[in-house]
């Protein structure tokens, strides 16, 4: 039997897992069923089962997919370093977040953060994400903040900001990414050094 190259194994990896994002979008997590993102892909349930072995896996990519790209944005405002790094990240990020189909994903994400209250695995590759946090709270604590605004607790509102617009989004799917975005910044614009 010949050997798929990876650009294809990474293809037929993602065309499963944009099927199963647009089965979680109708039914989320629990309401899909494998038989459904085998009809949504297109693909047969063994080609399915040959990438992931359960709807479970499946979910835990899901979680997972978003991570890469939000450590890149990370990492390339931290190497700006200073104020602006801040600034950068917010603007690539709200950019993308802005994307309809990338909006579509992170309504998604939505439902995986819940579940992931009660599935420790889940809740793992969630907080996972949470790691360029660490990045970020380094590069705050050579800022000079203001008194009582501590680097590693201002990171975390900095998230909770992104989060919240997410969930948001998700109820509200009109809600304007680069309205909230220019809102953050001009909080950010009265907490850090010009």
């Amino acid at each position: 039997m010949p050997r798929i190259s990876e650009e294809r194994r990474a293809a037929q990896r993602r065309r499963i897992l944009d099927a199963a994002m647009a089965c979680f979008e109708k039914a989320g997590p629990d309401g899909a069923s494998m038989q459904d993102i085998v009809a949504e892909s297109g693909m047969s349930a063994g080609a399915i089962y040959r990438y992931f072995d359960s709807k479970e896996a499946i979910i835990e990519a899901v979680a997972a997919d978003r991570h890469d790209h939000e450590r890149e944005l990370v990492a390339a405002a931290v190497a700006t370093g200073g104020p602006d790094a801040l600034r950068q990240f917010l603007n690539a990020y709200f950019d993308w977040v802005a994307d309809p189909e990338e909006a579509r994903r992170r309504r998604v994400t939505v439902h995986v953060w819940a579940r992931a209250q009660h599935d420790e695995r889940l809740r793992r590759i969630v907080t996972e994400g949470l790691l360029p946090l660490r990045e970020v709270e380094g590069a705050l604590a050579d800022i000079p903040l203001p008194p009582g605004v501590e680097p590693d607790m201002f990171g975390r509102v900095l998230l909770a900001l992104i989060q919240g617009f997410l969930l948001q989004r998700s109820w509200e799917p009109d809600l304007d990414p680069g309205r909230y975005r220019d809102t953050v910044t001009a909080l950010l614009d009265r907490v850090l050094p010009k």
